[in-house]
């Protein structure tokens, strides 16, 4: 594999340094906020898992979507054209932001339209995960690791396909999926460890991480109505 910048960490403790440097940013960033008269905090403690960038599901989700969806290693390849990457050398860094209790509990009451507190965590909250992304892929760079975070690569992009509607070139869902941290609902939204009312990300890198063991065997585990029939809500 290149090497590139800065020493690199240690191998066994590239996992911990990475999730440490993630949940400290969340902590601490002034940008992590609801932008309200209290300036309350957008999103609780991230879970954070990993994937092998040769994960064959990767390939599998591609095969199923169609050719406009891009593998890790073929987003690799598109943000560093001059390096030749083998995929089982990448790794996928993905996350969950939580929704903090109080906009989950405004929310609750609502009929119609989302609550402030929902609204402000979907526009000022989702900056704040644009610039995680930031964040994580510097750095990765700055300790010696190229990485990308594809949705704020400039080839990410959105489209319209007959097979499956509105759809982008990378899924965040699908990636936190692939690395451990949820499976898929009834209407195809994300059910986390932490439930639904969440946001994900991730970056790409040439970093060495075991991958987070999935502890599902199936795309719908965590679904009720898959696993008994029940639910629907």
């Amino acid at each position: 594999m290149p090497q590139t910048g800065q020493q690199r960490q240690p191998k066994e403790d590239l996992a911990v340094w990475l999730e440490n440097s993630i949940k400290e940013f969340c902590r601490v960033s002034p940008e992590n906020s609801l932008q309200n008269y209290a300036n309350e905090r957008a999103w609780g403690e991230p879970l954070i898992g990993f994937s092998n960038g040769g994960d064959p599901i990767y390939v599998e989700i591609k095969q199923d979507l169609g050719s406009f969806y891009l593998t890790p290693v073929e987003i690799f390849e598109k943000s560093f054209p001059d390096t030749q990457w083998p995929a089982n050398e990448l790794t996928v860094i993905s996350w969950i932001l939580p929704q903090e209790e109080a906009a989950k509990a405004d929310n609750r009451k609502e009929t119609v339209y989302p609550s402030e507190r929902w609204a402000r965590a979907k526009r000022y909250g989702e900056a704040f995960n644009g610039t995680l992304r930031r964040h994580v892929a510097e750095t990765l760079n700055n300790a010696g690791f190229k990485a990308v975070a594809p949705v704020l690569a400039p080839f990410w992009s959105l489209g319209f396909f007959e097979k499956c509607g509105i759809a982008s070139n990378w899924s965040e869902r699908h990636a936190a999926y692939v690395s451990g941290l949820g499976t898929f609902g009834l209407c195809d939204g994300l059910i986390t460890p932490v439930g639904k009312a969440m946001r994900c990300g991730s970056v790409i890198s040439e970093i060495s991480i075991q991958p987070t063991r999935r502890p599902y065997s199936d795309l719908h585990e965590y679904c009720l109505y898959f696993a008994k029939g029940a639910c629907r809500k």
